[in-house]
């Protein structure tokens, strides 16, 4: 992976056995491979340098990303391409039925590091970027001291998108695996954090909290409270806290997984690698809920539709 300021930075540039060349006054970068003597040219404008990058990275196998992006190659690299269908419109859709963005509001993205949190903050970047909506967005992370994981990455990629990480650091850890062991902590770890998250929203005044739930986890949730809690209480897109007197959101609840965890490879979003030994534990009743679906869908491709639109009355 080579990082670079801009376009021009790579004049000169020798990787993978290939040298690039920019010529500024043509908009053109050309790659030369001495050991297969070929040579390609690209045409490159403010407008594709994104999908120039990845077009590179497909000749040379050679990863190039910007360390600074103006708003319309911020846009280009957050829209992608063949996204459309299976990410925007249904984000666009959630956000609509659900009105998740207002003028004026201050939103909370809750950043865990991971895929789905990175994908929200992008649809809300997209979405400040080509609307008139003026709002607010702003990326929290909460970090437990004990984890080791490194997430200046993440920090560096808000960074790039003109956003500022804010980090709080907790215990987390201690209250979870103190003297008396949880055996399954995830509920309690879950209601943790948001209670952070809402006590940190309170302090500056932040209205809405966006959560990077998709509709794998929706059913999935949906299908545990029928199991193993004989409730139908359900993960829903959007709700009033009663509690907090803020709003959650969850832009991500029309969005199958499989779409999300393509579109982030594609892009390559920095996904900071989880610690947490109940993601795949063999114990663990959400990996079992979701291994069914999975056998269901072998026979039924749509399942995971289905069995949204059965809860949509409960939303």
């Amino acid at each position: 992976m080579i990082k670079i300021e801009n376009i021009e930075n790579l004049h000169g540039l020798t990787e993978n056995n290939n040298t690039f060349s920019v010529l500024n006054n043509e908009n053109k970068i050309i790659i030369e491979n001495k050991k297969d003597k070929m040579k390609t040219e690209l045409i490159y404008n403010p407008d594709n340098v994104i999908s120039v990058l990845e077009k590179i990275k497909k000749l040379t196998d050679t990863k190039i990303i910007l360390n600074n992006m103006n708003d319309r190659e911020i846009l280009s690299y957050i829209q992608s391409k063949g996204y459309d269908k299976v990410l925007w419109n249904l984000i666009g859709k959630a956000m609509h039925k659900f009105n998740m963005i207002e003028e004026g509001d201050k939103i909370a993205v809750g950043i865990s590091g991971g895929k789905d949190s990175l994908v929200t903050l992008n649809a809300f970047v997209r979405v400040k970027k080509i609307t008139q909506i003026n709002f607010e967005i702003i990326p929290i992370h909460i970090h437990p001291k004990q984890d080791l994981a490194d997430c200046s990455e993440i920090a560096e990629y808000c960074r790039k998108l003109g956003l500022q990480l804010k980090i709080i650091e907790t215990n987390l850890d201690d209250m979870l695996f103190g003297k008396e062991k949880e055996k399954n902590p995830c509920f309690l770890c879950g209601r943790i954090r948001r209670g952070i998250l809402y006590r940190v929203m309170k302090e500056e005044g932040i209205n809405k909290l966006a959560l990077g739930h998709h509709k794998d986890d929706i059913i999935e949730t949906f299908l545990m409270n029928i199991l193993y809690q004989g409730n139908r209480n359900i993960m829903r897109p959007a709700y009033v806290s009663e509690e907090y007197g803020v709003k959650v959101i969850r832009p991500l609840a029309f969005v199958e997984e499989k779409n999300i965890i393509s579109y982030a490879k594609k892009i390559s979003l920095p996904i900071m690698k989880s610690k947490c030994p109940y993601e795949t534990s063999e114990n663990s009743k959400r990996l079992k809920v979701k291994n069914m679906i999975k056998e269901l869908s072998k026979e039924n491709e749509d399942i995971r539709s289905v069995i949204l639109n059965s809860i949509k009355d409960l939303f």
